[in-house]
């Protein structure tokens, strides 16, 4: 018997599909991307304090969109997102081999420079 293993590729095509369809209503009903709440960020909510993920809905919506303006102010690593997912969707041997194909210390490098990033543009934010 196989044991179901994480499938990459089906769960980008599932966000690319659902921010597609969400990107499509949000044009047919006429709705800016900044009246559009999906998810409520639990830490804004509790705290009143935006988190370093806050923005990256709108940020997605709105490069689904063609607004690229806007979702560089809603939260520029929106776009690292949006390109990983689809070359994950196209490519996913390509995107796993080239990961693979990188050492465990530089994939610790490049992690923690990621979250570093994250973290340095969630203080400036909150500045």
């Amino acid at each position: 018997m196989r044991t179901p293993t994480f499938d990459g590729r089906a769960l980008a095509v599932l966000f690319l599909t659902g921010l597609g369809g969400i990107a499509a209503w949000s044009l047919l009903a006429v709705t800016p991307v900044e009246e559009i709440h999906l998810l409520p960020c639990p830490m804004r909510s509790l705290w009143e304090v935006p988190c370093p993920g806050c923005g990256m809905s709108r940020a997605c919506l709105a490069i689904a969109r063609g607004e690229f303006s806007s979702a560089w102010g809603y939260h520029p690593f929106a776009f690292g997102l949006v390109g990983l997912a689809l070359a994950t969707a196209v490519a996913p041997r390509r995107v796993s081999s080239g990961w693979d194909s990188v050492s465990p210390r530089a994939r610790a490098i490049l992690i923690g420079l990621a979250l570093a990033c994250a973290l340095g543009l969630w203080v400036a934010r909150l500045g």
